[in-house]
């Protein structure tokens, strides 16, 4: 692909249910590329793209469903009804934060809602910012946005924010049941229920425990407070070249979980490629028995 410049697409992330591969015609897991223009690419990088992508659902223009009295609709309010026909679906979209959001300590999230059904879906900052110029229904949607925390204490001020925001757009305490969702609490993001994530993005193996988080590599320096000093995966006897054999999954050398074993203590105990002789212990010998001092016979003593 040619060179784009940035304003004219960004990188969003799907979970599976969204895309397939034109190619393989397979769901699609991963960051993908979404054009201004509505095309869609696998990948993160314009000049590097795994291939196109296609929707796993076909989109409807329609924006009057079928049934017996939107059918009577549309012939009383013919031009109505071809008016709402013509308008294009809002299309959602599952951002994720980055490492720049992070270091801020929240990113903003955009919506819209249906105003007469109360409806909200997550949309992106495109959709968000292409919003009056495209031909969406406007009369009966609108856009806005949210700061969303991402400290380690971000449930508390999510939900402050939602409260807040509760009079003015109702049911949108309800829309986001994870008030903690992406939140940074020592080196993890908890995106779902069960799916973590690292600060740049990348996905946590599902089979690490959940205690898997940031370790203290530095001697009596806390980093951690869950965590012993100076334990981390790097100093760790189940380490193999950033593999982790207990868990069978790649791991971060400067994390830490509670199956820890320290490669300073095993190799104390074992001396490699030398054998200690066993050792049969002593036993004293038994002492001397002591000579009887009684006299024989029937002579006198002295």
């Amino acid at each position: 692909m040619a060179y784009l410049p940035k304003n004219k697409y960004e990188v969003l992330y799907t979970n599976g249910d969204e895309y397939k591969l034109s190619t393989t015609n397979k769901p699609y897991i991963g960051k993908y590329i979404k054009l201004t223009n509505g095309k869609v690419f696998a990948g993160e990088d314009p000049s590097d793209i795994i291939g196109a992508l296609k929707p796993l659902k076909v989109l409807r223009n329609k924006n009057i469903k079928p049934g017996t009295n939107n059918n009577k609709y549309s012939q009383l309010k013919p031009k109505i009804a071809e008016r709402q026909d013509n308008y294009i679906p809002i299309p959602s979209s599952k951002p994720l934060p980055n490492a720049l959001d992070y270091s801020k300590g929240y990113f903003n999230r955009y919506l819209s809602v249906r105003l007469n059904t109360k409806q909200y879906q997550e949309i992106s900052q495109l959709t968000f910012d292409s919003f009056i110029k495209t031909n969406y229904n406007k009369s009966l949607n609108k856009v806005f946005q949210i700061e969303w925390s991402l400290n380690e204490d971000n449930e508390g001020l999510n939900t402050k924010t939602l409260r807040g925001l509760e009079y003015q757009l109702p049911g949108i305490f309800k829309f986001f049941p994870i008030k903690s969702q992406f939140g940074l609490r020592y080196g993890v993001v908890k995106v779902g229920e069960t799916s973590r994530i690292y600060p740049t993005g990348e996905a946590i193996p599902k089979s690490l425990p959940t205690a898997y988080q940031t370790g203290n590599r530095q001697i009596n320096t806390i980093d951690n407070p869950n965590v012993p000093t100076h334990e981390y995966c790097g100093n760790c006897i189940f380490n193999q070249n950033g593999n982790c054999t207990k868990w069978q999954a790649p791991i971060k050398e400067n994390y830490w979980c509670r199956a820890y074993k320290s490669i300073t203590n095993s190799n104390q105990n074992e001396i490699p490629g030398e054998t200690l002789p066993q050792i049969t212990p002593q036993t004293s010998p038994p002492p001397p028995q002591q000579q009887s001092s009684t006299t024989s016979g029937g002579g006198s003593g002295y």
